[in-house]
């Protein structure tokens, strides 16, 4: 509790010292008039700047003189920022006003009750004893439940008790309460960490209905015109948050209220402090907005008496692509512009929604009628960006932007790929062959499919590796151990290989010939006409062959077409079953369009092939291109280095089981066995090192400059006396979506490279910059550059043969392997001198973007 005490006296500090040094002061902006009436300084100009939401906005006032001196302040509305920088002002360039100001020696005016109804003061009343407050209280308790309005019409009345409205005090209580919020959540994070963090502030939503809850709100004293509307969001939060901002000063400024809340409004507290989730829509789509790389403004539209004044907004989206812009229609009348603007945008999300959730001809005709002419500028706008600009594809897919989000069912993809395609080619003119599309389609297909299936062969891998490395016997190598091995270099291989396509005709040909008269096969379809796919081929070739080892003999039915059905029958044992369930759980993490199903009788193989449209334009053919397997060159170098792990545990096992004619000879078959073993077990550790670095990072992002700074510290105490590191600055913010264990894995990678390319001495530079939307690591060194094979090797997508002794290439390809699975790359610069590397990471999103 002693650490808590002392976070909320720094927190609150700054607070009651800048509240005792206004008391010097009544007014700070008259005072500075007064000041400076009569000199040439004169007059005082305010500059205002806002930020923030509308239901957390701050101002920011600078006043300036005309000899150049300055004074900042902040506060939640121009008034209090304005009075803030006045007195900023006078303590900084005129400290002697303050000293010698004349109400400065004058005792501060005691505040006086307001009497006004019995309602507003037995609320008074009330509030004074359930937070046992004295009498003296109770002017400050009747001062929280004042509105502007209602002070302002009775200015006369509140003149002689020297009482104001609720906004000063409201301000109180929103410092009070943002620091009991923010130390509820660090208490409870200490008992039970979250997963993500929460919103670091209460929304007036929250406040407001606390304030009705309280049952306060018929105690608010509002002027005329005010009480004619009732109580807005904000009146009624400020008036919730100038109540506790009243207690918080009556009790003298304490350390924190929790001790102090009355046990009837305990659950209030539970409900304030609990995390919250609100929905902004301008904030929202602002995010949305600015992840789309459009611009949003707001033509707010006034009308009716001042004192039932009602106001529309419509939001105008700007294209810096497309060189134009568009209005959104308007939002339903409300009183405050905010309001409006909220109004306003929430019209702008529904356009979205009904984008996202509906293919776009369909969405056009049906869903957005009037709002027609906005989806086809945003969809419009999007394939633009797309063609000429880097994406935050995590925002775009979490935005359902672009139809990213259908990426994970190709059906859904190819039939909006269509329809995209249908309405946008008579609207714009596309760029010669297929645009950056199959890029991005291939990357939102890679973000979208849950990466369980991928887990599962990668923790396979490990778990033998990590029993191989334990074996201190030859003979403790087993027939299962042979077999795991064989079928994760099959695997392997598929997923590094392109295999071409094949007819079903053709592959049930193969069978017959390769299995002679242990394949029984009965085709129910037309086998010509029918494409497989190479790597549904290399699973099915992986499944029959695993049901011949396990029964010998297996019949296969084909039927079917949309979708293409094998079923394999064969006599198995139960662990003959659970054998071949193991292999098709392995298998099924190769490809998404092949779903395989045990049974009793064997198991049942369905091919699910997305119909091909006839119609093909540049963001169908984008699609199509992307929905293609790709091939990883890294994997086929770890299927490589596993295949020579294959054959050391085959000659281990071989020469430990043979027979031996004498003692010598069996000995001499033992020293041959152990060494296989021992090149097995350092074949096991490299491949455990290689792809170690591609295990699945949990964490979402990382901030760049502080990381960079200290993984350069931490590279400088290795480095060689004879190189040397730039270490790169801090100064920026900026969030990647990216794992510091996976950032760092890919730096080692390329800095020891750059450590072993020099081995006469150098210098290794490293740099950042960032955007709102990516940000650019650059490594580059002095040595002797890249050969040209690795560079060429890059470009095309072809394995990299390796310089090194005993390398295999897998750490340039696995470096490229990491940041493409984060939406980056990897580019290699042409230098003059030395080797330059790019970096290519994503932005994170923002906390609110992903809730």
């Amino acid at each position: 509790m002693t650490d808590c005490q002392e976070v909320a006296e720094k927190l609150l500090e700054e607070l009651v010292s800048e509240a005792k040094r206004s008391e010097t002061i009544a007014d700070p902006r008259s005072a500075l008039d007064a000041v400076l009436s009569k000199s040439r300084a004169a007059p005082i100009t305010y500059q205002y700047d806002r930020k923030g939401p509308d239901h957390d906005t701050v101002f920011t006032a600078l006043a300036s003189d005309k000899l150049g001196r300055q004074g900042f302040g902040q506060g939640r509305s121009k008034k209090l920022a304005a009075r803030n920088a006045a007195l900023d002002f006078l303590r900084v360039n005129i400290p002697h006003a303050l000293q010698d100001n004349p109400e400065s020696s004058q005792p501060r005016p005691t505040l006086g009750e307001i009497h006004s109804n019995a309602t507003h003061e037995n609320a008074v009343h009330r509030l004074q004893e359930m937070f046992a407050l004295p009498p003296i209280a109770r002017p400050l308790l009747g001062q929280a439940l004042v509105h502007p309005s209602w002070a302002y019409e009775q200015r006369r009345q509140l003149e002689p008790i020297h009482q104001q409205d609720n906004q000063a005090l409201g301000f109180i209580g929103s410092q009070v309460l943002n620091f009991e919020y923010a130390l509820t959540r660090a208490r409870n994070a200490i008992h039970s960490p979250p997963d993500t963090a929460g919103s670091g502030s209460v929304p007036n939503v929250v406040y407001d209905s606390a304030f009705r809850q309280t049952g306060l709100a018929h105690a608010l004293l509002l002027g005329v015109g005010q009480a004619s509307q009732g109580i807005p969001v904000e009146a009624g939060s400020n008036a919730f948050q100038a109540v506790v901002g009243a207690v918080f000063v009556a009790k003298n400024f304490p350390l924190s209220l929790v001790g102090d809340w009355p046990l009837e409004w305990q659950p209030l507290w539970s409900s304030i402090m609990a995390p919250q989730a609100y929905f902004d829509p301008t904030t929202t789509l602002t995010k949305l907005a600015s992840s789309m790389q459009l611009e949003v403004d707001y033509k707010i539209r006034e009308y009716g008496p001042d004192h039932d004044k009602q106001r529309r907004a419509n939001a105008v989206l700007s294209s810096s692509a497309l060189k134009t812009s568009v209005s959104v229609r308007e939002g339903k009348p409300v009183a405050s512009k905010a309001a409006a603007r909220q109004a306003g945008s929430e019209v702008a999300l529904a356009i979205l929604n009904t984008m996202a959730q509906r293919l776009p001809a369909q969405a056009l005709s049906v869903e957005l009628d009037r709002d027609a002419s906005v989806a086809r500028f945003i969809l419009a706008h999007q394939a633009a960006t797309l063609m000429r600009n880097a994406i935050p594809l995590s925002r775009w897919i979490a935005g359902q932007l672009f139809g990213l989000h259908w990426a994970a069912t190709p059906e859904a993809l190819l039939d909006w790929a269509v329809e995209a395609d249908q309405i946008l080619t008579r609207a714009m003119k596309f760029e010669e062959g297929i645009p950056n599309f199959e890029k991005v389609f291939r990357a939102a297909i890679d973000a979208e499919q849950a990466d369980d299936q991928a887990r599962g062969i990668a923790a396979e891998l490990f778990k033998l590796l990590a029993r191989i490395e334990r074996i201190d016997r030859p003979e403790s190598l087993t027939r299962e151990d042979l077999e795991r091995l064989v079928q994760l270099c099959d695997i392997y291989r598929c997923l590094g290989t392109s295999d071409p396509d094949i007819t079903l005709e053709c592959l049930v040909d193969d069978w017959t010939v390769l299995h002679r008269q242990r394949v029984d096969i009965t085709c129910r379809a037309d086998a010509s006409q029918i494409s497989v796919r190479g790597r549904e081929r290399a699973v099915l070739d992986a499944i029959v062959a695993a049901l011949l080892n396990a029964a010998g003999e297996i019949g296969v039915e084909v039927s079917g077409n949309q979708p293409l059905r094998l079923r394999f029958i064969a006599e198995l044992d139960e662990s003959q079953r659970q054998s071949v369930s193991q292999i098709c759980t392995l298998w099924a993490g190769v490809t998404r369009t092949l779903t395989l199903t045990p049974n009793e009788q064997g198991l049942e193989a369905t091919v699910v092939g997305a119909h091909v449209p006839t119609t093909r334009g540049p963001i169908t053919l984008a699609a199509l291109a992307a929905l293609q397997p790709r091939s990883e060159p890294y994997l086929a170098s770890v299927a490589d280095l596993l295949h020579d792990l294959k054959n050391q545990v085959t000659a281990a096992g071989a020469a430990a089981q043979a027979p031996a004619r004498s003692r010598t000879a069996r000995l001499e078959q033992q020293l041959t066995a152990s060494r296989h073993l021992d090149h097995a077990q350092a074949l096991a550790i490299r491949l455990k090192a290689s792809t170690s670095s591609l295990s699945y990072d949990n964490e979402q992002s990382t901030e760049l400059g502080p990381f960079l700074r200290s993984y350069a510290a931490n590279v400088l105490t290795r480095l060689p006396g004879t190189m040397s590191l730039s270490v790169p600055d801090a100064r920026r913010i900026a969030h990647v979506a990216i794992g510091e264990g996976t950032l760092r894995a890919i730096l080692d990678n390329l800095v020891s490279n750059a450590i072993e390319a020099m081995q006469d001495g150098g210098s290794i530079t490293l740099e950042w910059t960032a955007d709102s939307y990516e940000a650019i690591v650059e490594i580059s060194d002095t040595g002797p550059g890249l050969p040209p094979d690795i560079l060429n090797a890059l470009e095309s997508g072809e394995r990299i043969r390796s310089t090194k002794a005993r390398g295999n290439g897998l750490g340039l390809l696995g470096a490229r392997t990491l940041l493409t699975r984060a939406g980056g790359e990897l580019t290699a610069l042409p230098a003059s001198r030395g080797a330059t590397w790019l970096l290519t990471l994503p932005i994170a999103p923002t906390l609110t973007e992903t809730q």
